[in-house]
């Protein structure tokens, strides 16, 4: 058994919580909804101002701009607000657990399950519930079937034992190291 002492940030959870949410078909699904919607909308009352004055005007010129515009940045602006959201819930999290938030847990690895101590609770996940590790440029993150997720830091000085541990109870691994917050 192999005993780690981890820092963790607040931003190392907000990779890890945003990660999981970018990927998620509920995000995509309003992404592609919201970006889609609105330039319709914008480009049908085009089509009736043109239908109805025989001519396209200066505004209908402005929304249909307007329209691609949206439609190629919106999903900046729709990243950043999430984000903007996450990073909300965290601090609220931590303003919530106040004393009890700890920024340090203590890690129990061995073969059988994979144990995390954090101010006075204990928490063994086995070794089956572990889903995948999911390997970024800057983070491991490592998913766990009953919806939870840790995230790793790279420069962390425990990487080295995090990555031999993950690698030795082969656990799924994906590489998606081009991913950026």
């Amino acid at each position: 058994m192999d005993i780690v002492k981890e820092k963790f940030t607040l931003e190392d959870n907000l990779i890890g919580l945003f990660y999981k949410a970018q990927h998620s078909k509920e995000y995509q699904a309003k992404l592609l909804k919201t970006r889609l919607t609105f330039p319709l909308i914008w480009s049908a009352l085009v089509i009736v101002l043109f239908i109805i004055n025989d001519t396209i005007s200066w505004f209908g010129i402005i929304l249909l701009i307007f329209s691609i515009l949206w439609f190629f940045f919106y999903p900046l602006r729709y990243k950043r607000l999430n984000i903007k959201h996450y990073r909300k819930y965290l601090e609220n999290k931590k303003k919530e657990l106040g004393d009890s938030y700890t920024e340090e847990d203590i890690f129990y690895l061995n073969h059988t399950d994979f144990k995390i101590y954090s101010d006075g609770v204990e928490l063994s996940i086995p070794i089956s519930r572990i889903e995948k590790l999911v390997e970024l440029n800057t983070h491991l993150i490592l998913f766990i079937k009953a919806g939870g997720l840790i995230a790793f830091n790279k420069t962390s000085d425990n990487y080295d034992r995090f990555d031999e541990y993950f690698k030795y109870i082969n656990i799924p691994t994906e590489q998606d190291l081009n991913w950026s917050m």
